[in-house]
């Protein structure tokens, strides 16, 4: 089976089958302390991947689906634990298509660090993702969400399949949650939300919208204190 083939079958699949989901679930104490959670899911996905590498030639293997050698978080791990103001990492990967890293941080610098070993692109420049601006959280992006979409299909430079349809089916979800109330959330377009309490925030768009422009993931909240 070509590349091209599999790839159109993977596809046609999504539509009927569900999608990949990365997310990042924050909780922020008063002091600016907290917890973060980083999720990888791709368990709808995933053996039927699987089943279609298996259909090839043999020669993939034992390797990871298109872009999924990125979403292997185990090398990360030993990184986060000796990061200063960074504790009680875990790592869950019993599922092989599921995986889940968490911490607590000190403060956003302590955030920050952790993130540039989790959340690292292609530029191997430090970013700062997180800054307190008074009573706003601001979160700006680097480009590890654009960098994992275009990973993905693209094992063959040959390959042309249009991934429009793949990257849509592939999501970037949020949830803060905070001590205080929140007053106010500014997104981009692209970006919805959901409110379930006064204290918590809920955001998510795809694939599609990041490789247009992945500053999408940028936002602002502003607590009420």
């Amino acid at each position: 089976m070509t590349r091209t083939r599999l790839t159109g079958l993977i596809l046609l699949l999504i539509a009927f089958t569900g999608c990949i989901t990365i997310e990042e679930n924050y909780t922020f104490k008063k002091d600016g302390s907290g917890t973060m959670e980083y999720v990888v899911d791709m368990s709808q996905i995933g053996e039927m991947m699987k089943a279609f590498e298996n259909m090839g030639d043999g020669k993939g293997k034992g390797k990871k689906s298109g872009g999924m050698d990125q979403l292997d978080l185990k090398d990360e791990v030993s990184a986060l634990k000796r990061i200063p103001g960074i504790k009680k990492v875990k790592v869950n990967d019993k599922n092989e298509f599921v995986q889940k890293v968490s911490f607590a941080f000190a403060d956003v610098n302590a955030l920050n660090a952790a993130l540039n070993v989790l959340l690292k692109d292609t530029t191997g420049v430090q970013h700062t993702f997180f800054a307190w601006e008074g009573n706003t959280l601001v979160r700006r992006s680097n480009g590890h969400a654009r960098d994992i979409g275009m990973g993905m299909g693209k094992e063959d430079p040959g390959d042309t399949t249009d991934m429009t349809e793949f990257l849509s089916a592939m999501k970037y979800k949020y949830s803060f949650t905070f001590a205080e109330p929140i007053a106010n959330t500014a997104t981009a377009e692209g970006m919805a939300q959901e409110s379930p309490d006064p204290r918590t925030v809920k955001l998510d768009t795809d694939f599609g919208v990041i490789s247009k422009d992945e500053k999408v993931l940028d936002l602002r909240i502003e607590l009420r204190r």
